[in-house]
């Protein structure tokens, strides 16, 4: 009896593969490449495993690429790059140390600066506090 196929075999099914590097992994496909953090592959690469193909290899890669939080997208690809600019950034340094082409890669200018969300104290704050028109005075 034949087995569905699975969307992590429908993924790599038109040629590609991948390259542990350490803490990251280069995930080589007919349409392109990215980077992911090993850890981030390794889930991935299981969820995959127990779904079954939609039959329509390009509808697979893209729900396969869609799971990944953080990834580094070759250029020119088709996959956009996104995620967390530190894990970005670690990525990013770890091709730098297996002397791979930077060049390559479509790295975001910014990623050296995150952005930082100010929240207003309450000092700052607009609203209104009622206050006692009188001083309290204190009880003995």
């Amino acid at each position: 009896m034949n087995q569905p196929k699975t969307l992590l075999l429908s993924v790599f099914s038109g040629g590609g593969g991948t390259a542990r590097y350490g803490d990251f992994v280069v995930v080589r496909l007919s349409a392109g490449a990215f980077a992911a953090s090993s850890q981030e592959f390794n889930m991935t690469q299981n969820w995959a495993r127990a779904r079954v193909s939609s039959g329509n290899a390009q509808r697979d890669r893209s729900t396969f690429t869609d799971h990944f939080e953080t990834l580094l997208a070759r250029s020119g690809c088709g996959i956009a790059t996104k995620g967390s600019r530190p894990l970005l950034k670690r990525i990013v340094e770890g091709l730098k140390q297996m002397n791979i082409d930077l060049s390559e890669w479509s790295i975001p200018a910014n990623i050296n600066e995150s952005v930082e969300v100010q929240r207003r104290t309450p000092a700052t704050d607009r609203t209104v506090v009622a206050t006692p028109s009188t001083p309290e005075k204190p009880t003995p």
